[in-house]
């Protein structure tokens, strides 16, 4: 069986196939959401929308440890979404994303998350100049909000990672989920971690927002198979 291809990073992990990404784009996507994860936990509980978990999922991922989250963070899709325009902005110039205001200064740890939106909203941008294909299958960007990011310019793609609107999280209620990729992530199986990038890919058409807890489908990763 030919060997699987390197990961982001060079970094054990969920893989993805060669044909969708660059090295460079799976290493900056494999960023974005070990940013993510690890930001996450961080987050009062119900009253940052960006990090919007249920409590089962949110007390799980919070208990994760780096070299796990690492791992996990490698899978071939974001692991939070991009709502374009912003959810709560109003007042768009010519159909675009609207001019909205810099926030004044923050802690460190909201310093951080805006950092990531930016990165988050540049890496979109670059993915659908490039890779439009993968714009909708990793970051799950309908249509109306492509065309809406490529009519950006840079100044008003910044105003929009400026905006608290602009992140969400994806499965956000599914718990089952979520200890599926991490029971993925731990096993020291090179075959089960193949086994999880597919299977990923099959849940980017069900990320279910609305917080129900579905099981991934599939059979559990902690189960080891008949010899």
């Amino acid at each position: 069986m030919t060997a699987p291809p390197s990961n982001p990073g060079g970094r054990p992990g969920l893989t993805i196939h060669q044909g969708l990404f660059t090295p460079e784009l799976r290493r900056d996507l494999a960023d974005l959401n070990g940013q993510y994860l690890e930001l996450g936990p961080g987050a009062e509980p119900g009253a940052d929308p960006r990090f919007a978990w249920s409590e089962p999922v949110r007390v799980r991922l919070s208990s994760v440890d780096a070299a796990t989250r690492s791992k996990m963070a490698s899978v071939p899709f974001a692991l939070f979404r991009l709502v374009l325009p912003p959810e709560g902005a109003t007042g768009a110039r010519g159909g675009g994303i609207a001019d909205l205001p810099w926030p004044v200064a923050e802690p460190a740890w909201q310093a951080r998350c805006l950092s990531f939106a930016h990165q988050a909203a540049f890496f979109a941008r670059r993915l659908l100049d490039g890779a439009p294909l993968a714009a909708t299958l990793v970051l799950d960007l309908a249509p109306e909000a492509q065309s809406l990011l490529a009519r950006c310019c840079p100044s008003e793609i910044a105003s929009a990672a400026a905006h608290p609107g602009l992140i969400r999280p994806r499965w956000p209620g599914h718990l089952r989920f979520w200890e599926w990729l991490e029971a993925a992530a731990r096993s020291e199986s090179e075959s089960t971690l193949q086994w999880a990038n597919c299977m990923a890919v099959c849940q980017l058409g069900a990320d279910g927002d609305d917080g129900t807890d579905r099981p991934a489908p599939g059979r559990d990763p902690r189960r080891r198979p008949r010899r």
